[in-house]
């Protein structure tokens, strides 16, 4: 059986000319002039991720050929490399729209209740980012004033890795704060 010659081929055809529709609209909306802050944001996670992935292709290569070159708290740096590239990448994410959030739960209400539904939504992220905030703040605090560091010979003081919760939940408050401006006719 053909698409064509399905029931709800009308439907299904609608629904993808619908997604082609927003995909080519949010493609165009993001096609915009960065900012040096937007570039900088993205080299900064493109480098911290590329060196990531440098670290871990050198150490399976040494591994294989070399045994004795390998790297051993490898493994630790990768980690940490990326825990900050993925929360440093929140603010850009949230600044640019590309961010998670509950857009198909929210086109699930009737049309009278969507605008309560993403005032909801706005109010429940904000408060989780406070919470991922403060929570990050405490627990960087606590690592910092105990001394903890790893357990590797590299001896890395967590506060650091840590401290990537707290910066990235700041920065996309910041990149939340200046949409909501802009939202409300200011420019940010």
């Amino acid at each position: 059986m053909t698409l064509s010659a399905r029931p709800d081929a009308p439907k299904q055809a609608q629904l993808a000319q619908a997604l082609a529709g927003k995909a080519e609209a949010e493609l165009s909306t993001h096609a915009a002039p960065r900012s040096a802050w937007t570039r900088f944001e993205e080299l900064l996670v493109g480098g911290l991720a590329l060196a990531a992935l440098l670290v871990c292709s050198y150490n399976v290569f040494v591994r294989y050929f070399v045994p004795r070159l390998t790297l051993e708290a490898a493994d630790e740096v990768q980690v940490y490399l990326v825990i900050w590239s993925v929360f440093l990448a929140l603010g850009w994410s949230r600044a640019a729209d590309r961010h998670v959030r509950a857009d198909l739960f929210v086109a699930m209400f009737a049309p009278g209740f969507r605008p309560s539904g993403q005032h909801f939504r706005r109010v429940a992220r904000t408060r989780v980012r406070a919470v991922a905030a403060g929570y990050g703040t405490a627990v960087t605090w606590q690592t910092w004033s105990y001394g903890d560091v790893s357990t590797t010979s590299l001896r890395f003081p967590l506060w650091i890795y840590s401290a990537a919760l707290p910066v990235g939940a700041l920065l996309m408050a910041a990149a939340y704060a200046k949409r909501c401006l802009n939202l409300f006719g200011k420019k940010a």
